[in-house]
């Protein structure tokens, strides 16, 4: 990445003083401008991109201290670098004091040339690798946002064909099955299958998509609200118990984030059970401020545990009913780190396995 030539502030009300650290820190690829005031660079900082700031602490009307708290209490400039540049004891309250404020280092008048200019070098060296971290960065961020866009069209884009084959299958079904035996038979049940495979996988890169863009803002949410609604949507049969304990508590969190994450760990543990009678228990421990959801089933490999929470990872257990596309688990990861929350798997002996979420914020009732 081409680094952007640098432009240093210098502050200090006396102008021999200015001009001695502007001869100091003269370089081709840098642009200097002295302040004789705080007021006077406070203006300059509105119209300039300031890579670093040195500052007299011992000035009229506004002294260092106060320019800089002024710097750093303002969004535009809070990490822009300061160095203060004073005369003053070197005693630990006067440097404590700076360090509070935000600046990152002290030079001593009288300035020693060869430590004043690699002190500057440094500084601006870390200055460039932030500015490219910040660019990456948000480089990054319009590429998952591309990304995001692009499974959305791309989704829906499929959808419609693919309710067009579907719906020719039927009408096949309809008037010809019957007719159909052996290998041919077990082809046109194969192409039903992928078919629905295929729509499942639609609609669940529809659903992530629109949770991933829709969850802004943690609310106060109760989970006992939360848990009984997705229970009704779900309306497990009567071999599937589940156990609520604990749950009136009221935590932070997005609302369709807590509800879909509870949704896809429950319909997984019900999906993938082997027992005739399928045990689930949901709880809240208050003490750890965790929420567990355990289940009776097969359990989950440990070698497995960081791979489910992998998009299109599916381990090859026989769900009940229909297949997995491998998106739920992914999904439900996607939406707990959004939530500055953390998810991990317990295998439980002889009993199953258990998704423990943690670092919940709890609000007082």
């Amino acid at each position: 990445m081409a680094i952007e030539k640098h432009t240093l502030l210098l502050v200090d009300d006396l102008p021999q003083n200015l001009i001695a650290l502007k001869s100091i820190l003269e370089h081709p690829d840098r642009k200097i401008i002295t302040c004789l005031s705080g007021m006077e660079a406070l203006q300059i900082l509105l119209k300039e991109k300031i890579s670093l700031i040195l500052v007299d602490v011992q000035m009229p009307e506004m002294d260092g201290y106060e320019f800089v708290e002024i710097v750093k209490n303002h969004p535009d400039t809070v990490f822009i670098p300061t160095i203060f540049v004073t005369a003053i004891s070197d005693e630990p309250k006067y440097l404590n004091k700076a360090y509070d404020l935000g600046a990152i280092d002290f030079l001593f008048k009288p300035l020693i040339t060869e430590v004043t200019r690699k002190k500057v070098d440094s500084f601006l060296r870390i200055w460039d690798y932030d500015q490219e971290l910040k660019l990456l960065n948000n480089k990054l961020h319009e590429k998952n946002a591309e990304l995001e866009q692009f499974g959305n069209i791309l989704a829906h884009d499929l959808k419609t064909p693919l309710g067009n084959i579907k719906s020719l299958l039927e009408i096949i079904e309809e008037d010809h099955f019957l007719n159909l035996k052996g290998e041919s038979a077990e082809m046109f049940e194969m192409v039903k299958t992928s078919t629905s495979i295929m729509s499942n996988l639609i609609e669940d890169l529809l659903h992530y998509t629109k949770c991933v863009q829709d969850n802004e803002g943690k609310e106060n949410v109760n989970l006992l609200a939360v848990v009984e609604k997705v229970i009704k949507l779900i309306n497990p049969l009567g071999n599937i118990q589940i156990e609520k304990v604990n749950l009136d508590k009221t935590i932070l969190f997005q609302p369709p984030a807590i509800h879909q994450i509870i949704a896809n760990l429950l319909s997984n543990a019900i999906k993938f059970n082997d027992k005739e009678i399928t045990k689930i228990i949901i709880e809240f421990n208050t003490a750890e401020r965790s929420l567990s959801i355990k289940d009776n089933g097969p359990g989950i490999d440990e070698k497995h545990h960081k791979k489910v929470f992998e998009m299109f990872q599916t381990l090859g257990n026989k769900p009940r009913g229909e297949s997995s596309t491998g998106i739920g688990l992914g999904l439900v990861k996607k939406l707990i780190e959004r939530n500055d929350v953390n998810i991990s798997i317990n295998n439980i002996p002889n009993s199953g396995s258990e998704f423990l979420i943690t670092d919940l914020i709890v609000e007082d009732c």
